[in-house]
């Protein structure tokens, strides 16, 4: 199948495998299927960017049943898969202003309203401004210092989150209660990289929580009522934190 219609919402931060491909988890919007889209694995080179419209081949994972979820078809081989993301063939950028109309259709009022129509993916529209806050990672070398971007594939290091001394996350209030959840929006963990643990309370102005963004909310595989964020929207008023 082709989604000729390919809207990218998010990217979460880089993970290397066992294998040592390093996969990124992305999620958009499809208005020919009428659904929000998980698509994985894609790879760290040329990943398309937020509100980019793309043609991309993509299959059924039969090891992921939730109905939001696709691979992408190709060869996703150990040696081919760095240069996977060719597969995308962009055709544009959605305009600032049709993103609220398009996005609308797929906000919930709460986590308790996606877990009872059994989503994957959901976009939430907090009450209140979220907070955000760091837990600590005890597997992280005291100074981290990850090339997210590398300009050569052959430049692997180990990569993910957990090269990170804290990681990044958000309180905030839905229709049916608070929530504290994982962010893991690439963007937010390149802004910590590139400017250190000690401006890492900055990523919430550059986010600009605020101004009560939209939230990109997601959950896991193995864990269906387990939730985090995968990216945070600003449909028309602000400036995307994708960097």
């Amino acid at each position: 199948m082709i989604l000729e219609d390919f809207v990218m919402l998010g990217k979460t931060i880089p993970e290397a495998n066992a294998d040592g491909r390093v996969f990124v988890c992305s999620a958009g919007m499809s208005n020919d299927l009428r659904s929000l889209v998980r698509l994985y694995p894609l790879s760290r080179w040329q990943a398309p960017a937020r509100w980019s419209i793309s043609s991309v081949p993509v299959e059924r994972n039969p090891r992921d049943s939730r109905r939001e979820s696709f691979c992408l078809k190709g060869n996703r081989s150990p040696a081919q898969h760095a240069a996977i993301n060719i597969l995308f063939q962009g055709s544009g950028t959605v305009a600032r202003e049709h993103r609220d109309a398009l996005v609308d259709p797929y906000r919930v009022s709460s986590i308790r309203e996606a877990n009872e129509r059994r989503l994957s993916l959901a976009i939430i529209e907090p009450d209140g401004v979220a907070r955000l806050h760091f837990d600590t990672s005890e597997n992280s070398p005291n100074s981290p210092q990850l090339s997210l971007f590398a300009k050569d594939p052959s430049e692997e290091r180990e990569l993910g989150s957990r090269r990170f001394a804290y990681q990044p996350r958000l309180e905030f209030r839905d229709a049916d209660g608070w929530h504290d959840l994982q962010l893991r929006d690439w963007g937010g963990y390149e802004f910590m990289r590139r400017h250190g643990d000690d401006r890492r309370h900055e990523l919430a102005a550059a986010a600009r929580l605020d101004a009560q963004p939209l939230l990109l909310v997601g959950n896991q595989n193995n864990a269906r009522t387990a939730w985090l964020v995968i990216s945070v929207l600003f449909p028309i008023r602000q400036r995307q934190l994708d960097l």
